[in-house]
């Protein structure tokens, strides 16, 4: 019994940490195109 909840604790953990930094690299990255899009004058 013990064993399963510790399971559904930790289990969320590990999926939402690498979403959560993942997250965070695609949003920097999409930030940094539109910048150097604007820069060259693209957009």
């Amino acid at each position: 019994m013990g064993n399963i909840l510790a399971g559904l604790i930790i289990l969320p953990i590990y999926i939402a940490i690498p979403a959560i930094i993942l997250y965070f690299i695609i949003k920097t990255a999409v930030k940094n195109a539109i910048k150097e899009l604007k820069r060259d004058d693209i957009l």
